[in-house]
């Protein structure tokens, strides 16, 4: 009989009636049938879990935090600088603690709580696209990674990126990820210009390393205030900053309750290395985009 795929996610006090919307539209639209694996930022309340519950059912499970971490840096022994940003980020628990929770799965699926998903769709949570590799989502307005494009240039040891992925959705083969060059990148400071970027750049730095592939963003795009949402889109990944402007247009869509479309098959393209010129051109994009409001 084949298993449910275990996708996790991270949730908070904060929108959690939100995330819990996007996560319910998980099981709503995949043809792969599913257990939600949730993690735990240390700020939900008794009645946040018992709203967890209630709106996700007996197919969702949240790990304990205190034993999450003990497992997470348990298994970074000997990785000092991962083990620091366990402790102190946000974004170590979004990254190490799906990769260690299951231990007898070489792949691990996570996705972020805001991406919402609009129409039936397979093939995303597939093992045999992740092996060998890792699967982001491909991200064509920024690559939003904490280096400067002199980084990339530099004389001694420097970091590779591939073009444009986000860590909003993260498929990992882990028997094939770099710890050596993770623990190395996270060491160097003088890298780490925008801090709540470091991990998901470290992320774009170890699928230079591996046979990685991106989701199409037509197929999920990250909602910029220039995103389009065409008829390809199984989903939507709704960015904080941008949110507010886009939900009222999403929820006047009512895909996500339409299941009598033809289920979308996911489409993934390889990851391609990111050169010098092209980085720093994208970098003054998104400075024109942030500084001038320009799109």
């Amino acid at each position: 009989m084949k298993k449910n795929k275990i996708i996790q996610s991270l949730v908070g006090h904060s929108n959690l009636p939100f995330y819990l919307d996007c996560l319910s539209s998980i099981g709503d639209c995949s043809l792969d049938k599913i257990n939600l694996l949730l993690h735990n930022d240390g700020t939900l309340r008794d009645d946040d879990i018992e709203l967890i519950y209630s709106k996700l059912g007996n197919n969702c499970h949240l790990v304990n935090p205190n034993e999450s971490i003990e497992i997470t840096l348990d298994q970074l022994v000997g990785y000092s600088n991962c083990q620091h940003f366990r402790k102190e980020s946000i974004w170590g628990i979004e990254f190490f603690d799906p990769i260690f929770s299951q231990s007898d799965d070489p792949i691990s699926f996570y996705l972020d709580a805001d991406i919402m998903f609009l129409k039936p769709f397979s093939g995303l949570f597939d093992s045999s696209v992740v092996e060998g590799g890792a699967v982001f989502l491909h991200d064509k307005q920024w690559d939003a990674y904490c280096l400067r494009p002199w980084h990339l240039m530099a004389r001694s040891k420097c970091p590779k990126v591939v073009e444009g992925i986000t860590t909003a959705l993260v498929f990992w083969d882990k028997n094939v990820i770099d710890w050596d060059y993770l623990e190395w990148f996270l060491g160097q400071t003088n890298f780490h210009a925008i801090p709540e970027w470091v991990l998901p750049t470290a992320q774009a730095g170890l699928a230079t390393r591996c046979k990685a592939k991106a989701v199409s963003c037509k197929q999920l795009p990250n909602l910029y205030p220039n995103a389009q949402i065409t008829p390809e889109a199984f989903g939507v990944h709704l960015l904080g900053s941008y949110r507010k402007n886009w939900l009222p247009k999403i929820e006047r869509l009512h895909l996500h309750k339409n299941n009598t479309t033809k289920p979308i098959i996911a489409n993934f393209k390889p990851c391609k290395n990111r050169g010098v010129a092209q980085y720093a051109l994208n970098q003054a994009k998104r400075w024109v985009n942030t500084r001038l409001n320009k799109w």
